[in-house]
């Protein structure tokens, strides 16, 4: 009888020391990732790199999806409140409406040059 409980033992404390390993292991890496939140640095490349806060762009919306327009040193309606790791946050021109747009619903981000650059 001895023979059989032995092995058992030994493999459920293998997989008892893998499944604590893989526990550390997890927490460490949670927890050395770093943190992106609000006021944070964040990336700046990506699909939302070209969108700074304070700048001003154009918005239109046709069927849940946004294509976004900006202008350099030109005033169009709306303003870039807030740009997250996977959203910008835009207000109207009268400044009542905040939208929040995930990244997912973002059709384009057009950079318009009215100046040909050299």
């Amino acid at each position: 009888m001895k023979m059989f409980t032995e092995p058992a033992l030994r493999n459920n404390l293998r997989i008892s020391v893998a499944a604590l390993l893989l526990l550390v292991l997890g927490t460490f890496v949670t927890l050395t990732l770093p943190v992106a939140g609000h006021g944070e640095d964040k990336p700046s490349k990506g699909v939302l790199s070209a969108l700074k806060e304070g700048q001003s762009v154009s918005l239109k919306e046709v069927a849940g999806r946004y294509d976004i327009t900006l202008m350099p040193d030109v005033k169009l309606g709306n303003t870039v409140k807030e740009v997250g790791s996977d959203y910008p946050v835009v207000q109207d021109a009268v400044g009542l409406t905040e939208t929040r747009i995930p990244v997912y619903s973002i059709k384009s981000i057009a950079i318009v040059k009215l100046k040909a650059s050299k």
